[in-house]
């Protein structure tokens, strides 16, 4: 029960980190292509914490957003990686800590694991977010490949 306990806890703690790591994914392939990043958000509601361009809301942290400047003039594939990036960061941080994590430490990392590839896999898929008019980065792939354009 304890151990059930201390698991749930770093899930807690890790999808605010692994969310902070997919928004980044986002920023650096925005950068890589000499463009500029505007904000980036952990959570919604008011600020609970601003430096820089990065900033933590008061509520819901295991939601995040990379504001873009202008993208329209690169080319589609660059756009595409741009949208992957954060799905690329998820899925490459977490397989390098399953490669090089020592097994003695799994049970502290294993929660991180989970939840890179959970929001990698979420991500991939082609929605709208209910609660708001946000597209997934699968969906924004698909208008990509189909019109060269984001709707965001």
């Amino acid at each position: 029960m304890q151990n059930d306990f201390i698991n749930f806890m770093m899930y807690i703690v890790y999808i605010p980190l692994v969310v902070i790591i997919h928004e980044l994914g986002h920023a650096a392939f925005v950068i890589l292509f000499g463009r500029e990043v505007k904000e980036i958000r952990l959570g919604v509601g008011e600020d609970f914490f601003r430096f820089n361009k990065f900033v933590i809301k008061k509520s819901s942290w295991w939601t995040g957003y990379c504001s873009l400047g202008n993208i329209d003039s690169l080319a589609t594939f660059k756009k595409l990686l741009i949208n992957l990036g954060g799905i690329i960061f998820n899925l490459s941080t977490a397989t390098f800590i399953w490669i090089v994590g020592d097994a003695q430490y799994a049970d502290w990392y294993r929660a991180f694991i989970v939840a890179s590839y959970i929001t990698a896999l979420i991500n991939i898929i082609p929605f709208k977010f209910p609660s708001s008019k946000l597209e997934s980065d699968g969906l924004q792939c698909v208008q990509l490949l189909r019109t060269g354009k984001r709707d965001i």
